[in-house]
């Protein structure tokens, strides 16, 4: 049996009255939400990037603390199990790092710090 040789080409067919009336109903519905699904991205996307302000700034603090305490990335090795290039790589590249909390939790309590976090109605 010979295989079929694969194509791009698109099939066209006619839509029938119910699939055009479903079609131009959902457009519609659509172009209706569109602005608030516009404002629902916009916020979110502005919600993510004041966490990521957040967590950058997090970060540097810690890195500042260990630095002031004269702790080397070895010693916050040692004392938090993290292991010190996910440490190197976490404050040299702060603004892309996603930690987890008890990452961040870890690196604090090797410097003497703890971390907070707060739930507030956005």
């Amino acid at each position: 049996m010979a295989k079929k040789k694969a194509t791009s080409e698109r099939v066209h067919r006619e839509l029938t009255e119910n699939e055009r009336l479903k079609l131009t109903t959902a457009r519609r519905e659509t172009e209706r939400a569109k602005d608030e699904i516009l404002a629902e991205g916009r916020f979110r996307k502005n919600a993510r990037a004041r966490v990521r302000q957040q967590v950058t700034k997090t970060i540097a603090d810690l890195r500042s603390r260990r630095e002031s305490l004269g702790l080397s990335l070895a010693d916050v090795e040692t004392k938090s199990g993290l292991k010190r290039s996910a440490l190197s790589r976490l404050e040299n590249n702060a603004e892309n790092a996603n930690p987890t909390l008890l990452t961040l939790q870890r690196y604090a309590e090797a410097v003497g710090a703890t971390i907070s976090t707060s739930v507030t109605q956005g």
